[in-house]
């Protein structure tokens, strides 16, 4: 949800006036969107990074042992993450439509991906539906970590890193594609 509204962010400006004195700037709009990706990837890595500090003060949760391979998973998926953020803020015409929009797809894409139930627990059905979703690939790479015990170098580990890295990478060139198509529409 923080990533959307970064991205959403996106839509303020534009309504404030703000967008369009960027694009007076000597900024080009590959510029402009790569700053808010880069914001928002900030973001979604601190939040990542709370939480499992979280988990380690409350519930011992020993994540120096896995370091590496958590730090790897954690930028993976926040990258995953803020681009979807990036492209829902992309087509959406107001920060309304935006929150609508996202209170949807980020309740389902929780709910099939694992986030609320382990995907292991859900009808067969789901479980292929689950594949469709960015959490799911996410919390795949953290049960690998903490739970399956696999290496940094285990191919179904890295697998998992690649699926997060192509996901990232369609929903960025789709959300520049959007932005550059609609956002920029400035009357």
């Amino acid at each position: 949800f923080a990533v959307v509204g970064m991205g959403a962010s996106l839509l303020d400006e534009k309504q404030e006036g703000t967008l369009k004195k960027l694009l007076y700037s000597p900024l080009n709009t590959h510029q402009i969107l790569f700053g808010k990706m880069i914001s928002s990837n900030i973001i979604s890595c601190l939040t990542l990074v709370v939480m499992f500090v979280y988990a380690r003060i409350a519930f011992g949760l020993d994540i120096t042992a896995h370091l590496l391979s958590l730090s790897l998973a954690i930028l993976f998926t926040a990258y995953a993450c803020s681009s979807f953020g990036m492209l829902i803020a992309s087509f959406a015409k107001s920060r309304q439509q935006v929150q609508g929009m996202s209170t949807l797809i980020v309740l389902v894409m929780s709910c099939l991906g694992g986030s609320m139930i382990p995907s292991f627990a859900m009808p067969f059905f789901m479980r292929q539906l689950s594949v469709f979703t960015v959490n799911y690939w996410g919390i795949q790479s953290f049960y690998d970590i903490f739970w399956r015990r696999l290496s940094i170098t285990d191919p179904t580990f890295l697998t998992r890193l690649l699926v997060l890295f192509l996901i990232g990478t369609l929903l960025n060139t789709l959300a520049v594609f959007l932005f550059k198509r609609n956002a920029l529409k400035i009357a």
